[in-house]
């Protein structure tokens, strides 16, 4: 809910003047994370896109992207500034002890090669894509306002990491697994990268190694396969549930299968 209301309010600074509604947006986005759970390649963010392409008059799917990202430019900070800060104080066991000469130097090297590789870009193809890149600059209209975005999305997102991270901190007491907040958002954080290359649906397997290595100085590699497929199965299924219903909203049907149906045909689109 807190995610969706921080990117609805993206989406009203994108288009003043249209009617944003919060119901239609957390539809889509509850049944975005149900398919992305199901489905390889993140299937669930062009479903997404396209839900919200036509609740919203006029609306694009560069602009709608593009708002995307900014709602996950807030995980990227903070994910960044939370594992800065385990590294920095040392308070995990399997935080791990990187030189910080060459990731620096990499940073920067990646940093220059994506400038360049964009100023090549934008010479190469000039005004074609001068349109798309004006629609996408739209989405991020919200990020010219900072006191705006800092406390219609930003602490909107900051809500919202709470409560996920006080959902992974339950689930390691519920299997027995000893850990404090900071383990529990780097599980989180982990359990997000695991979705980066998204080779299978939800992450399932890359997840589960990642913990399993993690995890490996605090807890047997069995307890630490059980708590990860247990908070997977879980989430996925609570997830599922509300994707459902969220399917029956976007679609106004009280059937499931239905809903489904639409689903499926949305997916095929």
């Amino acid at each position: 809910m807190l995610r969706s209301l921080a990117w609805r309010n993206v989406l009203a600074a994108a288009y003043p003047a249209a009617r944003i509604p919060l119901l239609g947006v957390v539809s889509a986005y509850a049944l975005g994370v149900a398919l992305n759970a199901l489905l390889p390649a993140r299937g669930g963010d062009a479903v997404k896109i396209a839900v919200l392409r036509s609740r919203i008059p006029g609306s694009s799917v560069a602009t709608l992207a593009s708002s995307m990202s900014v709602v996950v430019l807030f995980d990227m900070v903070a994910a960044t500034a939370l594992v800065a800060l385990v590294a920095a104080t040392g308070s995990l066991p399997f935080a791990p002890d990187l030189p910080a000469g060459p990731a620096l130097a990499w940073a920067g090297g990646g940093v220059a090669f994506a400038v360049a590789l964009g100023f090549l870009a934008r010479r190469w193809v000039g005004s074609r894509l001068s349109r798309i890149w004006e629609q996408a600059r739209r989405g991020g209209a919200i990020l010219r306002t900072p006191a705006r975005y800092a406390l219609r999305v930003a602490a909107v997102q900051a809500g919202a990491w709470l409560c996920r991270i006080g959902v992974v901190w339950c689930l390691l007491a519920a299997f027995g697994l000893a850990g404090g907040p900071l383990v529990a958002a780097m599980v989180m954080i982990l359990c997000g990268v695991s979705t980066v290359v998204p080779l299978t649906p939800g992450g399932a397997g890359t997840q589960q190694v990642m913990l399993a290595y993690a995890l490996s100085q605090t807890a047997t590699a069995a307890a630490v396969l059980s708590f990860s497929v247990g908070m997977q199965a879980g989430v996925t299924a609570v997830n599922a549930l509300l994707g459902l219903g969220a399917a029956m909203i976007a679609f106004r049907t009280m059937r499931p299968l239905a809903a489904i149906r639409s689903v499926r045909r949305l997916a095929r689109a």
